[in-house]
């Protein structure tokens, strides 16, 4: 009787007697067997394949020329090393393919502007040139007979052969007075105007005329105005009768009468002189505009300009 139950506990422990190894991890699985496994017996005649094991065969051989689609959920695991996998680059060969990769970028060209080589301009062309800078920094440029591939180079489609140019670092109220009369001057002219009365961008003014020397003789005739412009911080600058298109660069209404500028006087002075002022002259009447860096008057023109030189005077003093 006891070697009988001897028989069936050896029986029984024999599934602990060695731990099954993880196909995947290599990892001990300590879970027991359940009780079939245990029990059951290869019986003659009858196969009994093990589906867990093909399965487990057909994930381990995997051919190297597979690609992997998804990445396996254990990043740190080994894989198995695939069979008849090709030899790894040395470090030196990877540096020659490397330079080798490097010389035939080297070859393609730099781009360049399309349909360059097919332009071809006239030699009896005028030339272009810089026509003065004034000791503020505004340059002055007259491109004649511009080369077709430059045209689209400036603010607006040319439509014409020669354009001139009026660059400022800093917007300021005369240059608005200055081209005014020269608008005037030289009606024929057309522009591209870039102005802030904050002076929060540069002054750009381009100018196009048909006529080459229409054109020279404008530009020759702003930059003497730009040149004669006093080294003083303050100036005035008046119209008796400014145009729409001063009033609309000056921020007023069409129907003013006259207009005067004192350029160079910040926000508050502007304030102060004006106060001073009224208190002294309050039978006066005129319409005034204080901005960043000037003071605008307009109303009848003599009343306007009386006043804009005594305000100028009084700045003066108080400096």
């Amino acid at each position: 009787m006891s070697d009988f139950i001897k028989s069936v506990v050896e029986e029984v422990m024999k599934p602990y007697g060695k731990s099954k190894v993880n196909p995947i991890n290599g990892v001990s699985n300590q879970s027991p067997p359940s009780r079939q496994q245990g029990t059951k017996k290869n019986i003659p005649g009858i196969s009994r394949p093990n589906y867990q094991k093909e399965k487990m065969n057909k994930r381990i051989s995997v051919h190297h020329s597979v690609p992997v689609k998804t990445a396996e959920p254990h990043q740190n695991l080994k894989r198995q090393p695939a069979s008849h996998s090709a030899p790894k680059p040395s470090a030196k060969e990877k540096i020659v393919q490397l330079q080798t990769l490097s010389l035939v970028q080297g070859k393609h060209p730099v781009s360049s502007n399309a349909g360059f080589a097919d332009i071809k301009p006239d030699r009896n062309a005028r030339e272009s040139q810089l026509i003065g800078q004034t000791p503020e920094g505004v340059k002055v440029w007259l491109f004649s007979e511009l080369h077709p591939a430059l045209e689209s180079s400036f603010q607006r489609e040319l439509k014409t052969a020669s354009i001139g140019v009026v660059i400022s670092e800093k917007c300021t109220p005369g240059q608005l007075f200055m081209l005014n009369d020269l608008l005037r001057e030289f009606p024929s002219l057309r522009y591209c105007l870039t102005w802030d009365k904050n002076s929060g961008q540069s002054f750009s003014l381009e100018l196009y005329e048909e006529n080459h020397g229409t054109l020279l003789n404008a530009l020759k005739s702003f930059f003497k105005k730009l040149s004669q412009k006093s080294f003083k911080t303050t100036q005035i600058y008046k119209e008796k009768s400014p145009s729409p298109w001063l009033t609309k660069q000056l921020g007023l209404n069409s129907s003013i009468g006259g207009v005067a500028v004192i350029e160079g006087i910040d926000y508050y002075s502007g304030i102060l002189i004006l106060d001073r002022y009224m208190k002294k002259s309050i039978s006066e009447h005129f319409n005034f505009l204080i901005e960043k860096k000037y003071l605008l008057l307009h109303g009848h023109y003599d009343d306007v300009s009386r006043i804009s030189d005594q305000l100028h005077k009084e700045f003066d003093r108080i400096k």
